[in-house]
């Protein structure tokens, strides 16, 4: 067993698609790894299921406010939660959420373990060289190989040494995805969860949004 936090990273938009992003999140906690998974662990898992509910004509008038706070809080479990990122970049191009916190990871210094099992390419037999310069490390193509893998590199490269620099609107971000994660927090501990428990977690994004947007905005 390990404590090292992996955030998987990939296309959620189909039940193959989370069905594939599950089997590397399982993958990864069989081998003693804790993950985090977006549609699982996020914002997602308690609003978005909430769309073709009576809840939707409420979701309808703040959908800003939600994206603005699930990319918040998958900046801060990127940057100040996670050891490393797997990305799956399956699908006839890669999606582009995944390339996006791909690129936050590279940024801050994390591993990036790209992992492809799909034989669609759009150069020639090769992804697209902005996508590859963003990891070290060959792609994977097996997905039970991918733990071993993770283990070699969080083993051998020391990348948490390197001091960041997090000032700015990235700061803000990480502070305002540290607030999301805190307001969650109550909910992971309720199996049954209703509407009024998402109505007031709705409500309590909302004004954290807004005091973020606040702050951006001075």
């Amino acid at each position: 067993m390990n404590n090292q936090n992996i955030y998987c990273s990939g296309p959620l938009f189909c039940p193959e698609e989370i069905a594939g992003m599950q089997a590397i999140s399982q993958t990864l906690e069989k081998s003693g790894y804790t993950t985090y998974l977006p549609h699982r662990d996020g914002l997602e898992a308690y609003v978005l299921k909430y769309i073709n509910t009576p809840l939707n004509t409420r979701l309808f008038g703040i959908r800003n406010h939600i994206d603005q706070a699930i990319f918040a809080l998958d900046i801060y479990q990127i940057v100040k939660c996670c050891q490393a990122i797997v990305v799956n970049l399956n699908g006839r191009t890669p999606d582009e959420g995944a390339i996006v916190e791909a690129s936050i990871a590279f940024s801050c210094n994390k591993p990036v373990l790209f992992y492809k099992n799909d034989s669609r390419f759009p150069f020639n037999g090769r992804d697209n060289a902005m996508i590859l310069g963003l990891t070290s490390y060959p792609i994977e193509s097996d997905i039970d190989a991918i733990p071993k893998r993770l283990d070699q590199i969080l083993k051998n490269d020391d990348h948490n040494s390197v001091n960041i620099d997090l000032n700015g609107q990235l700061s803000k971000s990480i502070a305002h995805g540290e607030r999301i994660w805190t307001l969650m927090k109550p909910l992971r501990h309720i199996q049954q969860q209703t509407t009024q428990h998402i109505e007031n977690l709705i409500q309590q994004v909302i004004k954290s949004c807004d005091e973020f947007s606040f702050i951006q905005d001075r």
